[in-house]
């Protein structure tokens, strides 16, 4: 607890301490007049009912404290790079989840390079620790193999994209993605005398996508296109353990395969510039270890529209399949809707509802997953440099697989502080 009144009383010294001239003006370092450093923090604390996201509720209230730095070279240049670095100091309250409390770190760079000319470049990547559970209940995991731990992950993402306008109006851009996790820290459970992982079921996914696109600028502000995708994932097994030394079974697929081909569109669809949306629709082509391709329909629909001067309003609708940490598929459909209220100039109230509709087809087996998310949000920006956050948030996941049914509440508040 006193890690957490320590940063909280430093975010507040230091915005009195600007308030009255007693530091220089941010940022932190300024090197020549293209490299600036800040340092990037934040705040958090939550409450929640449902802290393994499982079937049977148990209770905590976790603080979290996260140091950084951000650098900045070339914002205005024709070369500009960002690096963001965080380590994440994690907390509860009561002894029995002292074991719980754990640093994750969290690293990002970016690199653009466009300098007015036909060609732009981008190069984005980024790890991630996460320790949570609610992500692998919706892929289908059973909560009674897990048990009552938070699955500890590292996450990777690799993008680099290259666009290059043909014409006026005609341009073509080539992407490369790579995706992948690994599992951390695995905690021995015992049940029955046997001990196990509680990554013992888990697959690791390695997914590297190659998106190629053609847009034709149509309007001045709507654009259409084509879209070709070809995405391949490789499984890998998780940690396993077994007291008894019984080998883990051999993984039923060792790579997801899936081609997409579909039409685009993006931009103002009124002449208003009330009503926006970005359109991708076509069919996907999957299959198992080159085994039984299947074509299903896929699409996202994202539409945002301006209803007052401070209400506005959004509708997102998704179909897609994607690998399942269980070694096996998820056929996902997606909706959310949600409203936001710009009450001040600094201030700023939100609300969602979100359904997803899971089949999740592993080892023989369909499991099917309906979650309801419901999310109501504040936030305040106090000037240039401390923001607030205030959020309370209800989910609801009713499975097939009774361990895989859960419902949460979790309220939170955060200060974010860059300087």
């Amino acid at each position: 607890m006193s890690r957490f009144l320590i940063a909280a009383s430093a975010l507040t010294i230091s915005t009195l301490a600007q308030a009255a001239n007693w530091i220089p003006t941010s940022p932190l370092v300024q090197i020549g007049n293209d490299c600036d450093l800040f340092f990037d923090s934040s705040a958090y604390l939550e409450v929640t009912d449902n802290l393994y996201s499982g079937s049977v509720k148990k209770s905590a209230t976790s603080w979290l404290i996260t140091p950084g730095l951000a650098l900045e070279y070339g914002k205005d240049s024709a070369l500009s790079v960002e690096f963001k670095a965080g380590r994440t100091f994690v907390n509860f309250a009561g002894s029995e989840f002292s074991g719980l409390e754990d640093s994750r770190d969290a690293l990002s760079l970016g690199v653009t390079y466009a300098d007015g000319g036909p060609l732009k470049l981008s190069l984005n990547s980024s790890y991630r620790v996460t320790a949570r559970n609610d992500d692998l209940q919706l892929q289908g995991v059973s909560g009674s193999v897990i048990g009552a731990t938070l699955v500890r992950q590292g996450n990777y993402v690799h993008n680099f994209k290259a666009d290059y306008k043909l014409t006026e109006r005609l341009s073509v851009g080539l992407g490369y993605v790579n995706t992948f996790n690994q599992y951390l820290d695995p905690v021995i459970l015992v049940n029955a005398g046997v001990s196990t992982f509680n990554t013992n079921p888990l697959t690791e996914l390695n997914t590297k996508s190659m998106p190629l696109s053609f847009d034709y600028q149509a309007f001045e502000k709507l654009s259409f296109g084509l879209v070709l995708q070809h995405d391949v994932t490789d499984y890998s097994a998780a940690p396993f353990y077994n007291s008894t030394n019984a080998p883990r079974a051999a993984l039923d697929h060792q790579r997801l395969e899936k081609d997409f081909a579909g039409l685009t569109a993006k931009g103002q669809l009124t002449e208003s510039g009330k009503l926006n949306g970005v359109i991708r629709a076509g069919f996907n082509r999957y299959n198992f270890d080159n085994i039984g391709a299947q074509t299903d329909p896929s699409y996202s629909v994202s539409l945002s529209h301006v209803l007052t001067e401070r209400i506005s309003h959004s509708l997102t609708l998704g179909r897609d399949i994607a690998p399942s940490t269980t070694n096996g598929r998820l056929d996902n459909v997606t909706y959310n809707y949600g409203v936001s209220f710009a009450a001040a100039e600094d201030l700023d109230f939100n609300l969602s509802v979100s359904k997803s509709d899971v089949e999740v087809t592993a080892n023989s087996l369909v499991t099917t997953i309906d979650t309801w998310t419901y999310a109501l949000g504040a936030s305040y920006k106090y000037d240039s440099h401390l923001s607030f956050q205030a959020n309370y948030n209800f989910t609801d996941a009713k499975a097939s697989n009774a361990s895989s049914t859960f419902n949460s509440n979790t309220f939170s508040v955060s200060a974010a502080f860059r300087y």
